[in-house]
């Protein structure tokens, strides 16, 4: 059971994951949606990062922190051991909407890799993690695998030892384990090396709700680069719609048994606010669209809205939310797209 402080905590977390986005408070849902990680036996770090390559994975979305450029005012290898995972399985017990989160974790704002029609970018989850402190908590988004499948995390699960921040206008500092993640390795591009700093960049500010700049550290020592990108200095965030989608869910959360009816909401950066959704089992049972609180800026914007499941047999289907495409695919990559596998009952 959560205090009143516990619920400005949260509150500020569901905000400030996504900078200046002001989304309705989503407490309740974060809460019915977490569920407690469960140890699984973990691929090698070398190996998520291969499947980045040869693997084509579906097109999801789940946005991070989407405010200004850096300094923004807060509004918002080898074999690895075992590995936690959040368990999505649209079963009664796990996907039951009132089910309570472990009292011994908090929620954080987790971001993944993932692929858009340009190219791999950031996507975030809120999740139930373990941890002393929203930092502590946040430095397990590397040592668990997203809840959903699409995304990826390409850093090995001991990669971090700890983190911590002075408070306001200081700066994050991040303790890497030891040097064996100083250079790039084999199979990793220049691009997926740069977004995993910054996966690290945004889960972090996320966590501590400031654009503070994080520095990586050896022992207390800053280190001159990390997966063979500079660090010597502190690192700001990229520019949000630079490294990340363009269209992201919030909810529902992946495997979500609903009925009567399945609330959406989300952020995007679409043409005209227009972001269209599709409901799906094998092909569309049902279409139609969101209109977002806005679209010109240099970040994303919340949207919102409910899909009447009255005609909708019971069923495992997935939900399609997509930035518009006025050309139809004639110009540029394409619509960013999100999904969700969602069980109707």
């Amino acid at each position: 059971m959560s205090d009143d402080r516990t619920d400005d905590r949260l509150a500020g977390l569901v905000s400030d994951a996504v900078g200046d986005v002001e989304p309705r408070d989503v407490l309740d849902d974060l809460r019915a949606r977490t569920r407690s990680s469960a140890a699984r036996s973990r691929r090698p770090w070398f190996l998520a990062v291969g499947g980045a390559v040869v693997a084509t994975a579906a097109v999801v979305t789940a946005i991070a922190l989407a405010s200004g450029g850096p300094g923004a005012p807060r509004t918002d290898p080898g074999p690895a051991a075992s590995r936690t995972a959040v368990d999505s399985s649209p079963d009664d017990s796990s996907d039951d909407p009132s089910a309570t989160p472990d009292p011994g974790t908090l929620t954080v704002a987790s971001y993944y890799l993932g692929e858009t029609p340009r190219g791999t970018r950031l996507f975030r989850e809120f999740d139930q993690r373990p941890g002393a402190g929203q930092l502590g908590a946040a430095l397990e988004t590397f040592r668990a695998d997203p809840s959903d499948p699409d995304y990826r995390d390409p850093w090995p699960d001991d990669a971090f030892s700890g983190a911590s921040y002075p408070g306001a206008t200081g700066t994050i500092r991040v303790d890497l384990r030891d040097a064996s993640l100083h250079d790039r390795p084999a199979g990793m591009s220049t691009e997926e090396a740069d977004l995993a700093i910054q996966q690290v960049v945004y889960t972090l500010q996320a966590a501590v709700q400031e654009r503070a700049p994080v520095q990586f550290v050896l022992d207390g020592n800053p280190v001159d680069q990390v997966l063979g990108v500079p660090t010597s200095e502190p690192l700001t965030n990229a520019p949000p719609l630079d490294v990340l989608s363009h269209v992201s869910l919030t909810t529902p959360a992946e495997g979500q048994a609903v009925s009567g009816s399945l609330a959406v909401e989300g952020v995007a950066s679409s043409n005209e606010a227009n972001v269209r959704w599709q409901l799906l089992a094998g092909g569309p049972v049902a279409e139609g669209s969101f209109t977002a609180d806005g679209w010109m800026g240099e970040k994303l914007f919340p949207f919102r809205g409910s899909i009447d499941l009255a005609d909708v047999p019971p069923g495992r289907y997935t939900l399609l939310v997509e930035t518009d495409d006025p050309s139809g695919g004639a110009e540029g990559f394409g619509p960013d797209r999100d999904t969700r596998t969602v069980v109707v009952r």
